[in-house]
């Protein structure tokens, strides 16, 4: 039987449309995505209502806004006909916070202006990469009755959406890239529309195109340039991609792209067996036609080593055990420890040393081996591994962030300096980086800044390893962060000192932030850290914890290992 088959991606020079037909920007058509998915449902988009009042009409046009297919048709049916015409809302799209409307001027029977306010809480980019942005958001629309019903005749060459009719429309997804240090996979998170085709054609032609230009130095693509891939339907269950210009790939680089497809797609619900097709052949002579999930499991990106809860209570590395805390052997308890991180990978530890006066120094080795003092300052953040046990991250009396480079066989650690350039504007008039927090699979820092939530790309270059445009996430929270750490499916948890708002749960790209409750939290929470199933968070009184993923948690409860102690905690990274 054929098999029905959609293009999910071309050459370079149509990717650009590829991109607009998965996401808001551009004036591709969606439909052509697929040929072999029924159309789109269009239920329940707004339409205009005869004799509806001016400013009704012109909230169902945001509204119908949200929905890109056939080049914003939907938005256009509130339009005159010459408008219409000449309306291009592919250069801009803006999402509000809200969307508030007053009628401005004097109005006829037949003309009305309406101005528009709210602040721009983000903006959508081709591809669907989300930018946020917090600023002043006024300007004015012009409303004409047409044959007796109200039309817009005049608007901003833009789409203006409400936030929340773009989370109705839109769902965010990661596209997976393969880390440039680190080889895993990391998530290049994406707002899709919701009303696709194919979700799968839709996906595959988002990794044809390539990473986020904003994540450059630290995710590679693994399709060499020219690439294209096809996306086909199976009727007996599955989906079979098949690209084309692969001949010269690496047996470990078709490993790779198997492990991006796979994981795209499972993350986006779009069910296996995943038949991988490269140039008429399989993709892999290393495996079946037809993959499973299981066939690239070393490279779930949501993984995470099991560890035993540590905490640092009065200068002491402690361990749980058996639901009690004990003193870890060894170097790390020989001196005060002020903060400290352990690898994942080999369990090796850096604690940072010294208390009151006195000078910080990171120290770094096994738990049976003699550590290697390698750096001092007055002042050190809690180091940060990068993904694995081979580099780590400190900041330096809050200016100078240094990457340390530990050789796996000797054990050996050498420093070198991170180009900073990128973030000196942040660091004037004082401005100190007081945490320094990098992801699980060591593509990105989140840094705090004067209370605000930074998070910038850390790029490679050779030897040279630099930090990117610093972006603030989290404009809600103000400048009340104290402390931040990331999640295992690549969120930022931030600890504050409001009171009313202790915890976030915040996105990398910032387009959502999450708070917590606040219940049995006494504010400032000064230090974080999460599982895939536990938040803990050390407040004015305790080490608490609350259960992440739980809908009946409620309050947060003392971390039993630790009552009548306060302790801050210690995972993996």
């Amino acid at each position: 039987m054929t098999k029905p088959r959609c293009t999910a991606a071309v050459a370079a020079a149509c990717l650009l449309a590829i991109s607009g037909c998965t996401t808001l920007p551009d004036n591709s058509n969606p439909e052509a995505i697929s040929s072999y998915a029924p159309a789109p449902s269009m239920d329940n988009v707004p339409e205009p209502v005869e004799g509806q009042p001016s400013d009704l009409m012109l909230r169902d046009f945001f509204a119908a806004s949200a929905h890109p297919l056939s080049n914003h048709q939907a938005a256009k049916q509130f339009m005159t006909e010459d408008v219409q015409g000449r309306w291009e809302g592919k250069d801009s799209t803006l999402v509000l916070d809200r969307i508030d409307l007053a009628s401005e001027g004097e109005a006829s029977a037949d003309r009305i202006t309406y101005r528009v306010r709210g602040n721009i809480v983000g903006s959508l980019g081709v591809g669907g990469v989300y930018n946020p942005q917090y600023t002043a958001f006024e300007t004015t629309y012009e409303l004409t009755r047409v044959a007796g019903q109200w039309r817009i005749s005049n608007l901003p060459n833009a789409v203006v959406l409400d936030r929340t009719d773009f989370v109705g429309a839109y769902e965010p997804r990661n596209v997976y890239f393969v880390g440039s240090q680190t080889k895993q996979l990391v998530p290049d998170r994406r707002w899709i529309y919701n009303r696709q085709q194919s979700m799968a054609a839709s996906l595959v032609s988002l990794l044809v195109a390539g990473p986020n230009p904003q994540l450059e130095g630290a995710l590679n693509s693994t399709l060499p340039e020219g690439a294209t891939a096809q996306v086909d339907k199976v009727d007996r269950g599955g989906v079979d991609v098949e690209f084309s210009g692969l001949k010269d790939l690496s047996a470990e680089d078709r490993e790779h792209l198997a492990a991006q497809v796979i994981w795209t797609l499972v993350g986006a619900d779009v069910r296996g067996p995943y038949g991988l097709y490269a140039d008429g052949a399989p993709l892999s002579d290393q495996s079946a036609e037809r993959w499973l999930v299981q066939d690239v499991s070393q490279y779930d990106p949501t993984a995470q080593v099991s560890m035993p809860l540590r905490t640092i209570s009065g200068g002491e590395l402690l361990e749980t055990e058996g639901g009690q805390a004990q003193q870890i052997p060894g170097w790390i308890n020989r001196q005060y420890v002020e903060s400290a991180a352990i690898s994942p990978q080999e369990e090796v530890f850096a604690a940072v040393t010294g208390r009151g006066d006195q000078q910080r120094a990171l120290k770094v080795g096994g738990q049976d081996a003699e550590p290697q003092t390698v750096v001092e300052a007055d002042a050190l953040t809690r180091p940060a591994w990068g993904g694995d046990s081979t580099v780590l991250y400190t900041v330096a009396d809050g200016k100078r962030v240094i990457r340390l480079n530990r050789s796996t066989t000797s054990g050996d650690v050498t420093a070198q300096a991170v180009n900073t350039s990128e973030v000196e504007d942040l660091k004037k008039d004082d401005g100190r980086i007081s945490v320094f927090r990098v992801s699980h699979d060591g593509s990105r820092a989140v840094m705090l800044i004067q209370g605000k939530i930074y998070v910038s790309v850390l790029r490679q270059e050779g030897s040279e390893v630099s930090l990117g445009e610093p972006v603030q996430i989290g404009h809600q929270l103000g400048d009340t962060a104290v402390s931040a750490d990331w999640t295992n499916t690549g969120t930022v948890i931030v600890g504050t000192r409001a009171n009313d708002a202790p915890v976030w749960n915040v996105a990398a790209d910032g387009s959502e932030a999450q708070q917590l409750s606040a219940r049995n939290l006494s504010a400032p929470v000064v230090s974080v850290a999460a599982t895939p199933d536990m938040i803990y968070a050390t407040d004015a009184r305790a080490l608490m914890q609350f259960q992440f993923n739980d809908d009946d948690a409620r309050f947060w409860r003392e971390e039993p290992s630790m009552q009548g102690q306060r302790a801050t905690p210690v995972l993996g990274y």
